[in-house]
């Protein structure tokens, strides 16, 4: 087996921490969620949460014994201030629905496809625009089931988060 470059064992790096990121925020928003009694949308972020993890896995796997660089957080290259499947923590709501949830997620999956898709563009090498090539062919496929699980599911209504209960604050 030939040595990995110095190219792919960065892109392995990197895609090892979208994925540890997207688990760690999946996993925030799934608690957060729990907390205020959303189970549905919890529910959903954990599994998401989970997918990521076999993600992490799997890429885990496929840099197993290799010396990837350790990089500081400044030192990614994301496209944004956070890695691409991270959702933010202001797109969430703890009112949020099933479709709201999901239409983040499905918005950070085309967000990983998209960054995955630009390194095999850019790849000087092989194996590198290959393995990148192959990740954003599977998070493209992710994005695709979660819109046709969207298609099942009603709209928002503008009063979904409309508070029942708004907070009393002292005058």
């Amino acid at each position: 087996m030939k040595a990995a470059s110095t190219e792919l064992l960065h892109f392995l790096a990197h895609a090892c921490e979208l994925e540890q990121e997207a688990h760690d925020r999946y996993t925030e928003l799934a608690d957060a969620l729990a907390a205020h009694n959303n189970g549905e949308v919890a529910a959903f972020f954990r599994a998401m949460a989970e997918e990521a993890s076999r993600h992490l896995a799997e890429v885990s796997l496929l840099a197993a014994g290799l010396p990837l660089p350790e990089l500081k957080a400044w030192e990614y290259d994301w496209p944004g201030a956070e890695a691409p499947e991270t959702a933010s923590h202001e797109a969430a709501h703890y009112r949020m629905t099933l479709r709201e949830a999901m239409e983040l997620a499905l918005a950070q999956e085309r967000s990983a496809g998209a960054f995955y898709r630009d390194r095999a563009d850019r790849a000087g090498e092989e194996d590198t625009r290959r393995l990148a090539s192959e990740f954003a062919d599977e998070e493209a496929e992710h994005a695709e089931r979660l819109a046709l699980r969207l298609q099942d599911l009603p709209a928002v209504s503008e009063l979904a988060r409309e508070d029942d209960d708004p907070p009393h604050l002292p005058e």
